[in-house]
């Protein structure tokens, strides 16, 4: 009898442990990371036509200090990314690069010469040690890499970057749980004024988009040698939703219009010259 209470007392005490042990689980449970992807995407519409927040300066790959206003003169891609990262950063300077490898093989624009590329890290941690060490990740074919600059914040900037990125709506926050930052991944068309001119977002873009937006953001301002580029870019238009450049079907139809009515016109304009010369004649 003893023996039969014992056992009944030690099997109520396991199902309590189990209990209290399954609630326990439940309540420390680690959450999921969900991310809603519309916090990652900037208001452009908010931020087009801004130039970067003054008062900031940089120190690039071989420590030499600059700011933006030292690059006023051509249009530039900004990239934000941070330098500790292995995963999107790297991806995303990886395939900027390859697209412009191939964009600079085609000899219609060649970085460093018609337009610059800078990599700013928006972490506040990222030394020159770790810049170099990611750029040496990337790397760039060297026709590329002269014209690309990677930099850190000043070291009197480097606590305060956040009101460079904030200025641009590129917002950021650090992950505990996966040990990573969370943020945009775009590239800035900025004007030769340096003026914000096109965002187009990474991993869905080609040459042509590279191409189109920094033509663009010249605002009128070619050689020769790319006019007819730039004609042809007209029958592209830029897709806020999509970020990057789509074929415009409405103008290409309304251009076909154009040309099919001036060919009637020509048409018709010849078929009746040719009529009142035949009434002389026959006069």
């Amino acid at each position: 009898m003893r023996n039969s209470v014992f056992i009944v007392f030690f099997i109520s005490l396991s199902v309590l442990f189990c209990s209290m042990q399954a609630e326990a689980t439940q309540t420390f449970k680690v959450p999921e990371s969900e991310i809603d992807p519309e916090y990652l995407r900037i208001n452009e519409a908010k931020v087009l036509g801004l130039k970067p927040k003054k008062g900031f300066s940089f120190v690039d790959q071989n420590g030499v200090p600059f700011t933006f206003k030292d690059r006023v003169g051509k249009p530039l891609v900004l990239v934000m990314s941070y330098y500790t990262c292995d995963g999107v950063c790297s991806s995303v300077n990886i395939e900027l690069g390859e697209r412009l490898a191939e964009l600079e093989k085609t000899g219609r624009l060649k970085p460093g010469r018609d337009f610059d590329v800078v990599t700013v890290s928006f972490d506040k941690e990222d030394t020159l040690e770790t810049l170099n060490k990611f750029r040496t990740h990337v790397g760039l074919d060297k026709n590329v890499a002269d014209g690309w600059t990677f930099a850190v914040a000043s070291a009197a900037d480097r606590a305060r970057i956040k009101n460079f990125t904030d200025h641009y709506d590129f917002r950021f926050f650090w992950s505990a749980q996966d040990r990573t930052f969370f943020h945009p991944t775009v590239y800035m068309v900025l004007s030769p004024e340096m003026r914000l001119a096109r965002i187009l977002y990474a991993h869905d873009i080609d040459i042509s988009d590279i191409e189109l937006a920094v033509l663009e953001s010249r605002e009128g301002n070619f050689r020769p040698s790319e006019i007819i580029n730039y004609a042809v870019s007209l029958c592209y238009s830029y897709s806020y939703k999509e970020g990057r450049y789509i074929f415009n079907i409405p103008m290409f139809v309304a251009f076909g219009s154009l040309i099919l009515g001036v060919s009637a016109l020509g048409t018709t304009i010849v078929a009746y010259k040719r009529k009142q010369r035949k009434r002389e004649e026959m006069l």
